[in-house]
């Protein structure tokens, strides 16, 4: 990435203004998003197709139907608008400082929760659930958002990557390799995503299977739930996620089937399978009372939607918050009667290394 857009972005972070920095899979260009007020405004998920700019929903938007708008006062899509920011460089500095407020669970406390949770799945209380922990890394004082985001990009090229600050709500960075929804001129797409490997070991058991099967059915229920019957689903393919891999399968809805009809999608798409588990409104009530830690705008979505043409959302996951001194990495794994604990930690483990390893320069 040009130096010049990584001092844009460490700007905005310095004057304290709303921003978003993201960059579409397999994609080089870059785009900067900025507004020029403090407050965000938020918005009811069923009215999204009558809003425009960056949309950011977090996990709780669930239940709360209401996400955030970010409005492109400033819009940056290359190198040459830079300058577009020097309006903003005589506004003062107000270092933002967003408390990392999130409980740090050791390896023996998860264990301890995930073994609760299998016995759980194994007596029929849920079929599949996520959960979730919270790694704390700490960073330098030279900690350099501009490059840290630079380094993202260089290192994951087949996800989504993005970098935002939101004053007193939290600053986040993250690489996630899941679509939500995106639209193109003649289909809207969707995906079902679900078990986990490293890379360099892609052998996938009847338990990552068994995860699979379940998010594309929940999802086929979902787009039949609201009257949509003529869609697409594609074969399996392994999706490549930095040093990991995942099972993934591409759902195709004609856009024409879709008119009026957005808000309720993507309500009864979130939360899906692969972020919160089965039965869905259980699940969801179980992880707010096993989980120590807010999950904030993990396993939300985000995304431009109705931007210069772009519409797309994507499931935030290998994703983190963070402050001037710390990162506080979000990461979890999906559950089922045939888990085994200790290697659900493991497959946190792998799935940190994203993020870690950009933390690590700094």
């Amino acid at each position: 990435m040009h130096q010049k857009l990584n001092d844009c972005i460490d700007l905005l972070w310095q004057k304290d203004l709303p921003f978003v920095a993201y960059r579409l899979p397999q994609q080089n260009d870059i785009s900067i998003i900025a507004q020029l007020t403090p407050k965000v405004r938020s918005f009811d998920l069923k009215s999204i197709e009558n809003v425009s700019g960056f949309v950011i929903a977090p996990f709780e938007s669930a239940e709360t139907q209401k996400a955030y708008l970010l409005k492109p006062d400033i819009v940056i899509d290359s190198i040459d608008e830079v300058a577009k920011i020097e309006k903003i460089k005589s506004l003062p500095n107000k270092l933002s400082n967003n408390k990392l407020i999130n409980k740090i669970w050791s390896k023996e406390t998860y264990l301890e929760k995930a073994d609760s949770v299998i016995n759980d799945l194994k007596n029929k209380k849920l079929q599949k659930l996520v959960l979730s922990r919270v790694i704390e890394k700490k960073l330098q004082q030279d900690f350099n958002l501009g490059d840290a985001y630079a380094i993202l990009n260089d290192r994951y090229t087949d996800s989504f990557n993005y970098i935002f600050h939101l004053p007193k709500i939290g600053s986040w960075i993250g690489a996630s390799p899941e679509t939500f929804l995106r639209i193109s001129k003649s289909y809207v797409e969707t995906m079902s995503l679900a078990g986990t490997k490293p890379i360099d070991n892609i052998d996938w058991t009847p338990k990552e299977i068994e995860e699979q099967v379940i998010v594309t059915d929940f999802i086929k229920n979902q787009l039949e739930g609201i009257n949509i019957i003529n869609y697409s689903v594609q074969d399996p393919k392994t999706l490549k996620a930095g040093n990991i891999g995942h099972l993934s399968k591409k759902f195709m809805i004609p856009i024409q089937d879709l008119q009026n009809k957005m808000g309720e999608l993507v309500s009864a798409l979130h939360p899906t399978p692969a972020v919160c588990g089965m039965p869905q409104q259980a699940a969801y009530e179980y992880i707010l009372q096993i989980e120590a830690h807010d999950r904030k705008f993990y396993t939300g979505f985000l995304g431009p939607w109705q931007l210069n043409g772009q519409s797309e959302l994507f499931v935030n996951l290998r994703c983190a918050e963070f402050n001037h001194s710390a990162l506080h990495l979000f990461v979890g794994g999906g559950l089922t009667s045939s888990s085994f604990a200790e290697s659900e930690w493991e497959e946190t483990e792998y799935k940190s290394k994203t993020l870690l390893a950009i933390a690590e320069n700094f």
